[in-house]
């Protein structure tokens, strides 16, 4: 079986084309569900965020399982469909594996080491496991890749900093504004890049926040938690009218604020309005740049702040991408120890068996054993069963790591399995045939009508 990741992000996509292929949580859901019931594919792990969109699969065909993922994909692509073709990148196996690595340590992430892609990627595998979309092989990789980033984060300084896309909003709105302090803000949206925005302004001394959001009790939640206040979204356009600062951060398919509804609005400004568009797809129609006296930015548009990360998180990001190296090792490993785990389970089912026996028949000729003796005989044949079983357990780990793959795995481990009298058997692994690309479009479409 073989990891295969297709996917896009901000180094390879620009925001048109990204805001066009992301998933919401119920499209996520289904595409997850699709791809596991189709053949070729057992496990799956969709992840979409603001600045990637990338889809994880377990698959024993790659020409069959890229395909459905591009073909998804381009479907969902209906504007930009050739822009988005060029845009993609396919990872497999080792590549694909660091590739998770990479991006769950925030290393590939537009603000290098930040921490919100571990808490989206923990999300993404956390939902899907919960949906039966992972397996065995998934819930280890994820989990694995999990606890690396908290353990690089725990031993390096990249996260030292409190550097992330709405603290390099925080720090745009520095460069044009004096004093930050004195202005009021509209933070519409009530999310973690909307929590995350409010903490660094409120840490740069400007603390008259108002926050709306469509559920009302959630914007009261923010307000009471940075001693803002809250309104009810309808009336944000009227508050345009008097605030400094808007921050935007909705799901939200269409524009949030219309170029149309704001025309009238700003025209009756008399200084300067800062928009902050922090959503994907983007909340603020972006014709309203033209408008005077408005200044929008989106999340490309951060590009120049971002850019001016620390050498040192550099640095650190150096030192984290050698863990990977030996993490990919670790992982592969465990991989090649697959053939056998249901083999050492039989081996310790059958000495926990052997134990119990050994245990009962003591108890029947012994039965003026004290509850002290009887706990002391049961340590040590659990001792002696552990001690027994310990030795055959890693040498049949190392055959299965080092044994080349096929009959030759095969023959060492169903010799094991002889030896100790184990009822299971392990077959060489069958690969299934790879479709020349020529036959692939036609297995892909197969039944669609194109």
């Amino acid at each position: 079986m073989a990891v295969l990741v297709v996917g896009l992000n901000h180094y390879s996509a620009s925001l048109e084309i990204r805001e066009q292929l992301h998933f919401c949580e119920e499209e996520k859901r289904n595409l997850e569900m699709k791809l596991t019931t189709s053949k070729n594919i057992t496990e799956c792990v969709v992840l979409s965020t603001c600045n990637r969109t990338e889809i994880y699969v377990v698959t024993d065909s790659l020409y069959l399982a890229e395909g459905r993922i591009k073909k998804v994909l381009f479907q969902k692509a209906t504007k930009y469909s050739k822009n988005a073709a060029k845009s993609l990148y396919v990872k497999v196996n080792d590549e694909a594996v660091t590739h998770l690595f990479t991006v769950v340590c925030g290393l590939d992430s537009l603000v290098v080491g930040e921490t919100q892609i571990l808490g989206q990627v923990k999300e993404a595998f956390f939902q899907s496991q919960k949906d039966g979309c992972t397996g065995t092989l998934f819930n280890r990789l994820f989990k694995q890749a999990i606890t690396i980033a908290k353990r690089a984060h725990t031993i390096t300084g990249i996260g030292k900093q409190a550097v992330s896309v709405s603290y390099a909003a925080v720090q745009l709105l520095k460069q044009h504004i004096t004093r930050l302090d004195q202005k009021q803000v509209l933070m519409i949206g009530a999310g973690e890049m909307s929590k995350l925005a409010a903490k660094h302004l409120q840490s740069e001394g400007c603390t008259n926040l108002i926050f709306t959001n469509r559920t009302f009790d959630r914007a009261k939640e923010l307000a009471g938690l940075f001693d803002g206040s809250a309104c009810p979204l309808e009336d944000s356009y009227g508050l345009m009218e008097k605030v400094d600062i808007v921050i935007c951060s909705v799901s939200k398919r269409d524009y949030l604020l219309q170029s149309a509804d704001m025309h009238n609005l700003v025209a009756k400004r008399k200084r300067p309005l800062y928009l902050i568009d922090l959503g994907v797809p983007r909340n603020v129609d972006p014709e309203i740049i033209g408008f005077e006296n408005v200044h929008l930015y989106d999340v490309d548009r951060l590009n120049g702040v971002i850019e001016s990360n620390s050498r040192r998180r550099l640095e650190e990001a150096h030192r984290i991408k050698q863990m990977l190296k030996e993490e990919l090792t670790h992982f592969n490993l465990w991989k090649k120890t697959l053939p056998v785990t249901a083999l050492i389970r039989e081996l310790q089912e059958n000495a926990s068996w052997i134990e119990h026996e050994a245990m009962r028949n003591i108890e029947n000729k012994l039965p003026d054993l004290t509850k002290r003796e009887k706990q002391v005989i049961r340590k040590f044949a659990k001792m002696i069963c552990s001690q027994l079983t310990r030795q055959p357990i890693v040498t049949m780990k190392e055959m299965a790591c080092e044994a080349k793959e096929g009959m030759e795995k095969s023959r060492y481990i169903n010799l094991f399995s002889r030896i100790f009298g184990l009822e299971g058997e392990v077959t060489a692994d069958r690969k299934t045939p790879e479709l020349h690309p020529n036959n692939l479009l036609e297995e892909v479409y197969k039944g669609t009508g194109s």
